[in-house]
Formats: C-alpha cells, sequence, structure tokens
C-alpha cells in the first residue's frame, strides 16, 4: 500500500501490488548503495486487475478500460503445481508446445 501510494505521490502514476514490491525492493537496495548498476522495474500487472487495492491505497479507482469491463467474473485459470523446480519446467515445456 505505501508503495502504491508513494509512487503516486512522485509520479502521478499508479502502479499494482506486484510491481509496487519491485519498485519498493529496487528504491530499498538505490537507498542502502546496495545497486551495484542501474535497476530497471517493469509492470507486471495492470492496476485495474486489483481495483480493491487501488482503492484502499489510493481512496480512489483508476479509470478502467473497456476491454476489462467484467473482469472479476470472468472464469479463473489455476494450475496447483508442487513447490519444485522440475514441475514448473514440465508444465512450461508442456504449454510451450501446445
Amino acid at each position: 500500500m505505501a508503495a502504491i501510494r508513494a509512487e503516486h505521490a512522485r509520479s502521478g502514476v499508479v502502479i499494482d501490488p506486484h510491481t509496487a514490491d519491485g519498485v519498493h525492493v529496487a528504491r530499498t537496495l538505490l537507498a542502502a548503495g546496495q545497486a551495484s548498476a542501474p535497476v530497471i522495474v517493469l509492470e507486471t500487472a495492470l492496476p485495474v486487475k486489483f481495483s480493491e487495492t487501488i482503492v484502499e491505497a489510493l481512496g480512489r479507482d483508476v479509470p478502467r478500460p473497456e476491454r476489462f469491463a467484467g473482469l472479476e467474473d470472468l472464469p479463473r485459470h489455476v494450475v496447483d503445481l508442487p513447490n519444485d523446480v522440475g514441475a514448473l519446467q514440465a508444465l512450461i515445456e508442456e504449454r510451450a508446445t501446445q
């Protein structure tokens, strides 16, 4: 929440919670002098996907593009995997050949 609020106050940009984690870590590393090179944070999701969190962080929602209307009502696709690198690799290989 704090990172979403801070980035919005600093730049006017609304970021999603996952991107906010990356921004927080990057700013922490930079402030501590622990980054030996420039740090780049890529947006990992759109804020509109996390409307409730954005409202909680900023007190308002972000504009919703028409293509995201009803997003919350769409079915979710979840794959449960064991905490195992091999299982993840196998899933990626399987899906890459489909």
